[in-house]
């Protein structure tokens, strides 16, 4: 035998002291080291990164053995549904929040609730992260990263035009966009990409909620187009920025945000949104031609209002229904969701510094190492903290037919920016497409 292994004698000893319940813990998890496995999934973003933090856990926890296999990133969705259908899915596993609904409905999740520890991780999680947690008034995950929809903009060559005092509404976005447009510097100053993707109608959402709209009521019933004309006068904004005043980049319905990102990055545009880890991106020169000119402000709406913010989204770990080692499977999704064995937020804080992946925890704001962060990537940390502390998660999240609408509301939009439907009747369209998926979920 293996010098590392445990002879049958000690063995014996150690069931013998077990039964008087004497037993050393130690002895105890070495026992049972190889008697509690767990599979783990995720999509495939940075799984080096995953691997290192699956191995520290592991080390922390020696009773749990992790096998970690990462999915492909684009076909996610569609690979676990296949999992779950022949019944072979891991025990763990990231989540979207567009998915939680109808993944809980269909039976593949279980709840988290009472589980140790859960509450606080809760109290120090962001509002919007947390909503997103719950579905039907049950937690069903950890955080695995929390974000926000952000605007930013070159300051450096809007400065050229003139443009100083970082624009907070629409109509001062359109201003300062047509400043840039007269000083000939670009032919259209907004750049976005509007062709259908995972992170389509972020911006959309975002424009909405900054404005103080809304879409949804608690009912998940639509109150766009008429009880709430918010959607529409936003609609109507990004239609005349298109064709009207010419500062909105036709371009962009051809480009997904992955390549609208790209595009921005490599000189073009000078106003442009994208997923939070852009902004830090944007600033890093080893990916950015414009590093140490952009800004990240306040997401524009129709109206000044500080108490308002962009859409904010979660991601999240959660546990398969059928798990047989569910204990095991909770220790996994609360370290890599929460914390490690020495209380601290290891994986949050691991994903943040070294790819600006947002985090959930409100604790983190004040961590030494992610101020020093946030500083290199050129945040204004003001701007950042009102942002993230306003940010709404968007309203029907929840729903098992959120990503059949978000789909087609984004179709709607590509539409009306091809002139080929009016503003009001594209969400007249999305509106009614809400009411008939509802009716039929």
């Amino acid at each position: 035998m293996h010098r590392t292994s445990i002879s049958r004698r000690q063995l014996l000893k150690t069931s013998a002291i077990a039964g008087a319940g004497l037993v050393a813990p130690s002895l105890l998890r070495i026992a049972r080291a190889a008697d509690t496995p767990v599979t783990f999934s995720g999509w495939a973003f940075e799984p080096q990164v995953v691997e290192a933090n699956v191995k520290v856990f592991v080390q922390q926890n020696p009773d749990i053995k992790v096998a970690y296999t990462p999915l492909d990133l684009q076909l996610y969705n569609e690979k676990m549904v296949a999992l779950f259908n022949a019944k072979a899915q891991p025990d763990a596993f990231y989540v979207r929040d567009s998915n939680l609904g109808a993944w809980v409905e269909a039976g593949w999740l279980q709840p988290i609730d009472g589980l140790p520890k859960l509450k606080e991780l809760n109290d120090d999680i962001f509002p919007f992260n947390r909503d997103a947690l719950f579905y039907k008034g049950k937690q069903y995950g950890t955080p695995y990263y929390g974000d926000i929809y952000v605007y930013m903009f070159d300051k450096k060559v809007a400065a050229k035009a003139g443009v100083t005092t970082a624009p907070v509404t629409l109509d001062q976005l359109k201003a300062a966009a047509l400043e840039v447009k007269k000083a000939g510097i670009t032919q259209y100053p907004i750049l976005k990409g509007y062709k259908t993707n995972v992170d389509g109608l972020s911006e959309f959402w975002s424009m909405v909620f900054s404005s103080g709209g809304r879409l949804f009521n608690e009912a998940l019933d639509p109150v766009f187009p008429t009880e709430d004309r918010t959607a529409v006068a936003v609609l109507e904004w990004m239609l005349d920025a298109m064709h009207t005043w010419q500062i909105l980049d036709p371009k962009g319905l051809e480009l997904d945000e992955t390549q609208a990102r790209d595009v921005f990055l490599s000189g073009q545009g000078v106003f442009t949104s994208n997923v939070g880890n852009v902004f830090p991106r944007a600033n890093n020169p080893a990916h950015s031609k414009r590093a140490g000119d952009v800004a990240m402000i306040r997401f524009p709406g129709l109206k000044d209002d500080t108490t308002k913010g962009p859409m904010g989204w979660t991601r999240l770990y959660g546990i398969s229904a059928d798990t047989k080692v569910r204990d095991a499977a909770w220790r996994l999704i609360y370290y890599m969701g929460g914390k490690d064995a020495s209380g601290n937020y290891f994986t949050a804080k691991d994903w943040y510094l070294k790819y600006g992946v947002g985090y959930a925890f409100k604790s983190l704001d004040n961590d030494p190492d992610i101020i020093e962060a946030q500083r290199k990537a050129g945040y204004d940390r003001n701007v950042l903290k009102q942002q993230v502390g306003t940010a709404r998660a968007r309203e029907n999240i929840s729903a098992s037919w959120y990503n059949e609408w978000d789909r087609f509301t984004q179709q709607q939009i590509q539409n009306t920016l091809l002139r080929r439907i009016k503003p009001l009747d594209a969400m007249m369209a999305s509106a009614n497409k809400a009411r008939e998926l509802k009716k039929a979920s």
